[in-house]
């Protein structure tokens, strides 16, 4: 509940602040995190390079922070630059928090900002708000703190993810490479089987017809009774050849099927290197991105990153404990998420709701029940939302698809 007017302890008195809170007036400590959390390197440059010159713009990100942090503590051009800066750029969130009347409700949306990743713009609508006293301003530190060591894990684990990646594409490659190899050489050998047999196939008809040829002359002969072993024995030779013809026409058969196997398996390997690629570069460019010095990016200003422009991406299935990591890369590019874990525990109900709301769907196939399943493939085709199948709940395949998303792709199955 918020706290009553005209009821504030001595402490209360001391930790609130009249008006809007200004950059130089915070503390030491918190300019750090404001800085780092709130301004990307890019931006930092861009602020150095109007205030200062071009000179001191084009040294180490480091030093820029450092730079920042130590001259925003007073009054003058630099600090005003900047709080005219991140004024602008949070002006939305500033005015929510604005209308924020008791620090109850204003930790209560604070903590909801954090929960769906909007954590810059919460600290500095937070701060810079005339009900932060004390105690909400260690809470905002400590928890900033904490994200940013949760940023690194997360880096530490999507490294990982890629070199497994790169070392999966790489043995995938050999082993095409063995295949095709193998293909083409039972190929070359097919071939010139084919041939031979082909030539036999040749030999043997023409054979055929002579003997044929010959039999309709004995049969037009005078003395039938005297040419008729020899008939005989030509008629038994005509039907071996064309028992020879037979198997060899079969054992022709035989081997262009086997030929045909052997494309298509040539042809599923390249599909699937192509497929693990496509996945490897997706998952490349956001490890590439959550490796950057500027964690606090928005996908206008990262080109390494998919820029989802606010979309609502809706996940329905995949496995539960993926779903951070799923919410993670939806907000690195800019967009929000929502999940259904596919009917195990979610109702049916809640997956028509969350569908009407999206403007995108990715479906994890492998671990979704066959109801929710056609429910969201019905309901997608029906109202013409856009939709994505992923076989499986890795965050590789997840990258691709928002890739995917991204650059307008929908209505597949990767």
């Amino acid at each position: 509940m918020c706290d009553a007017p005209g009821t504030a302890t001595g402490a209360e008195v001391l930790n609130s602040f009249k008006g809007k809170r200004k950059l130089w007036e915070l503390t030491s400590k918190l300019l750090c995190p404001v800085i780092g959390t709130c301004l990307t390197t890019s931006e930092i440059r861009k602020l150095a390079q109007k205030v200062v010159d071009k000179e001191q713009a084009r040294k180490s990100d480091y030093w820029l922070h450092t730079w920042v942090v130590s001259n925003c503590d007073s009054k003058h051009r630099l600090s005003l630059t900047v709080q005219k800066h991140l004024d602008k750029k949070f002006a939305a969130a500033i005015k929510r928090f604005g209308q924020l009347k008791c620090r109850d409700e204003l930790k209560q949306v604070w903590l909801q900002h954090i929960d769906r990743g909007a954590s810059a713009e919460a600290l500095w609508a937070l701060l810079t708000h005339p009900l932060c006293d004390l105690a909400m301003q260690d809470m905002a530190y400590e928890t900033i703190h904490m994200l940013s060591h949760q940023i690194g894990a997360g880096q530490r684990a999507d490294l990982k993810r890629l070199h497994e990646a790169e070392k999966e594409l790489v043995e995938l490659r050999k082993a095409l490479d063995k295949s095709q190899q193998k293909a083409h050489q039972t190929i070359s050998n097919k071939e010139s089987q084919l041939d031979a047999l082909q030539r036999q196939v040749a030999e043997l008809k023409a054979d055929n017809l002579r003997l044929k040829e010959h039999n309709q002359c004995l049969e037009l002969g005078e003395d039938h009774s005297a040419l008729a072993p020899q008939l005989q024995q030509l008629r038994n030779e005509l039907a071996s050849k064309s028992s020879s013809v037979e198997i060899l026409d079969r054992q022709k058969l035989q081997w262009q099927q086997k030929l045909q196997q052997s494309e298509d398996n040539i042809l599923d390997l390249t599909q699937k290197l192509q497929q693990r690629e496509q996945e490897t570069r997706a998952l490349e460019g956001f490890v590439k991105q959550s490796l950057s010095p500027c964690n606090g990016c928005s996908a206008d200003s990262c080109r390494d990153c998919p820029d989802l422009k606010g979309q609502k991406i809706l996940c329905v299935g995949g496995m539960h404990r993926m779903t951070d990591q799923y919410r993670e890369l939806v907000s690195r590019c800019n967009g929000e998420f929502s999940h259904h874990d596919g009917g195990v525990e979610d109702r049916s109900k809640r997956l028509d709701a969350l569908l009407w709301s999206a403007d995108a769907v990715i479906c994890a196939s492998d671990c979704i029940s066959h109801d929710a399943y056609y429910r969201l493939k019905r309901f997608c085709k029906q109202h013409n939302k856009r939709h994505l199948f992923i076989p499986s709940s890795g965050i590789s395949s997840f990258a691709k698809a928002m890739d995917d998303v991204a650059n307008g792709v929908s209505c597949i199955s990767l």
